[in-house]
């Protein structure tokens, strides 16, 4: 699980789409269940992206807002990314956690342009459920048939 609650946090240095498969070949030559091992590394995974998402929301805005009025050739983009996740803040965090690249900064995102937290919580942890099966069943498929 602390693995996973860092890579939420972006700081293994190792990205989900290479532990995950680990850990799904581990669960196959190990007498884990899949299932526990499953909800062990989605729980991992959502408390690194809270943590993320609640310290992000509290510095995030001040960031913003500093780049904004500091760089003047970014001001189109930011304003545009703000839009978005205003707009479709549910989708971002759902599409965005299975998007590899992309569901690094979901967290971010939301913190910053303020997402409510129910809506990041629930569609996230939708998002981050599938990412880590799917992962996890692609080592595991590995590990049957090596």
């Amino acid at each position: 699980m602390a693995i996973m609650y860092l890579e939420g946090l972006n700081l293994t240095g190792i990205p989900a789409i290479v532990l995950l498969p680990a850990i799904g070949l581990f669960v196959h030559y190990s007498t884990h269940s899949f299932m526990t091992i499953l909800g062990i590394t989605i729980l991992g995974s959502m408390l690194g992206n809270i943590t993320y998402y609640v310290v992000v929301r509290y510095i995030g805005p001040k960031i913003y807002n500093y780049f904004y009025n500091k760089f003047k050739g970014i001001r189109k983009s930011l304003e545009k990314a703000q839009k978005i996740s205003k707009q479709h803040g549910s989708k971002v965090c759902l599409i965005g956690r299975i998007i590899p690249g992309v569901r690094t900064v979901v967290s971010l995102l939301a913190g910053t342009f303020e997402i409510q937290a129910r809506d990041f919580i629930v569609y996230s942890f939708i998002g981050v459920s599938i990412w880590n099966l799917l992962f996890i069943l692609v080592g595991y498929l590995v590990g049957t048939a090596l």
